[in-house]
């Protein structure tokens, strides 16, 4: 295989342009070309204006950056990549035009040299069949902004010659990136898995099951992602995401990847992000980032005057709630045994009660369950009838345990000030807990819980009482599909961890999350998500065998 020396790329906007940098970066010769002099201007001023903020930044001297803009030729003509090593197409995702544009580089470059396709969904082998030398194509999908996303996927097909993907990797390494050898296979790693995510939220969104910036705070915050999903897809632009949503469905056929009909409907209407001015979000310009208030931006309400809030059980959750709650600026009555009634009576001038008991066991045993061993802490059901006989009718009832706020409404006799509270874990973009409503329940009494979960540190996300809320609901079958992925044989665990770490900018890879939650963790939300209550299509959520397997041989993903 021939030493790559040389690179050219056709087609120069904003990802082409970028691909053209981190070469020309690397220390390789560039030839760019586009189809009129207009457009390779308009890539020459991307190229320029990226390094002028590089150098703007202190990330780049000025003597650098000519030698990067030195290396670079543009053109308007293919016959100047005659000498190329390596060729990457960078043109719109339109099959037809790629084809045309492989078909003349057939008879430019010589046929040692390697073609490579950066498209973020059409299939590589598709692209490839057609050409002379099949076995020369590969995939090379860089991510955007290409100058600063280390990752890079080489996609393979069934005719990729091992000395041309061994060459890919090689020249990819030498630039800085992380490149990942995966199959070729619709929307390929990160994009599959990220766009399954995308449809999930989609759906949630389009069904009022929670705001916008609710959703986009459960994510971020909660768990732990770059930005959320409304944010990010107006990033990368309603239309692209769109087109590939649709590309990655018509290979798989995917309740995963359905498409979303209120995306259609944003893309047909011209709301298409940040690009446009408008998307999810408002933007102040065209192109800018800055979100501006629009008619659905939350009003906030003024928040009731809550003194006392009461805390029920013991254990490390109540202990910590009330500690936090005191913190806050609340008088704070903790009753830790939820059986004493006298005990429970002392919170009749409570403007707030949490359930809060520790109703995990570690009976072993499970026989032992049927002769009668009951589990610790109070039943929830039994313990909210009790609470609603104790408590005046506009004190709101709160459980921070599996429970449906709707039945515990009905059982209190207060639908309207029921709630199920989730405390996440902390991320590296902090807290979240979650406030599940129901269809009825008082807007007054959740902007006491805003206010509340506020003072606790936290951010608020509001959402309907369906199984696993919103940070669970996503991410967890986020998760799952990684591990089918991994039972398909598609990529192996390092591979998938590294793409979503440095193709999306996540903390750690899926595996790493699993094995930092914990994969019985992980396993019984989607047993819970399965039961029907979620709203999700089953298919979608239904347990990997893989992850059972895990789970059943207590193994981890990433270790030993």
């Amino acid at each position: 295989m021939r030493e790559i020396t040389t690179v050219g790329v056709i087609g120069l906007g904003t990802m082409g342009a970028g691909i053209v940098e981190v070469f020309a970066r690397g220390g390789l010769d560039v030839v760019g070309v586009e189809t009129t002099q207009e457009y390779a201007d308009r890539g020459r001023a991307i190229l320029q204006a990226s390094t002028d903020r590089a150098v703007a930044r202190g990330r780049l001297d000025e003597a650098g950056q000519a030698e990067i803009l030195g290396r670079v030729t543009i053109s308007t003509d293919l016959g100047d990549l005659a000498g190329a090593d390596l060729v990457v197409e960078a043109v719109p995702e339109i099959m037809a035009l790629k084809h045309e544009v492989f078909a003349k580089l057939d008879d430019i470059v010589a046929e040692d040299a390697v073609l490579a396709s950066n498209t973020s969904s059409l299939s590589i082998t598709q692209i490839a069949a057609p050409t002379r030398h099949p076995g020369r194509v590969v995939g090379l999908h860089f991510f955007n902004p290409a100058p600063v996303l280390k990752l890079v996927e080489v996609i393979t097909t069934l005719r990729s010659e091992p000395a041309v993907v061994e060459a890919v990797v090689a020249v990819s390494e030498r630039l800085g990136k992380k490149p990942v050898v995966v199959g070729d296979r619709a929307g390929f790693v990160a994009n599959y898995l990220l766009f399954g995510y995308f449809t999930s939220a989609l759906r949630m969104l389009e069904h009022g099951h929670v705001s916008r910036e609710d959703l986009d705070t459960a994510m971020r915050v909660g768990a732990g992602l770059p930005m959320g999903p409304c944010t990010l897809m107006d990033l990368v632009g309603l239309d692209v995401c769109h087109h590939i949503g649709d590309v990655i469905y018509s290979h798989t056929r995917s309740s995963m990847h359905a498409p979303s009909p209120m995306l259609g409907r944003m893309v047909t209407s011209g709301l298409l992000g940040r690009k446009s001015g408008r998307g999810f979000y408002t933007y102040a310009r065209p192109g800018g980032g800055q979100v501006v208030e629009d008619a659905q931006t939350p009003v906030p309400l003024e928040a009731p005057t809550l003194r006392t809030v009461g805390v029920v059980g013991a254990g490390e959750v109540a202990e910590e709630l009330a500690s936090r709650l005191e913190e806050g600026g609340y008088a704070v009555v903790h009753v830790p045994d939820a059986e004493d009634s006298a005990e429970l009576a002392r919170l009749a001038p409570a403007g707030l009660v949490i359930e809060a008991q520790e109703l995990d066991t570690d009976v072993d045993d499970l026989a032992d369950l049927e002769d009668g061993v009951e589990l610790p802490g109070r039943d929830v059901d039994d313990l909210f009838a009790e609470l609603g006989e104790i408590t005046g009718p506009q004190t709101v009832l709160a459980t921070v345990n599996a429970a449906a706020a709707v039945a515990l409404g009905a059982i209190s006799g207060r639908p309207e000030r029921c709630v199920v509270l989730r405390v996440h874990a902390p991320t590296g973009n902090g807290q979240v807990v979650e406030i599940g409503r129901t269809s009825v329940t008082d807007e007054a009494a959740l902007a006491m819980l805003r206010d509340v979960v506020t003072r606790l540190g936290a951010e608020p996300v509001v959402c309907r009482d369906r199984a696993g809320l919103v940070v669970d609901a996503l991410l967890v079958p986020h998760l799952n599909d990684a591990v089918r992925m991994l039972d398909e044989g598609y990529a192996s665990v390092s591979d998938i961890d590294t793409a979503l770490q440095h193709g999306l900018g996540y903390p750690t890879g899926p595996f790493a999350m699993i094995d930092a939650i914990g994969a019985d963790e992980v396993l019984a939300v989607c047993e819970e998500l399965a039961s029907g209550s979620s709203g999700l299509p089953r298919d979608a959520v239904e347990a990997s065998p893989l992850l059972v397997e895990h789970v059943l041989l207590d193994r981890p993903f990433t270790g030993a």
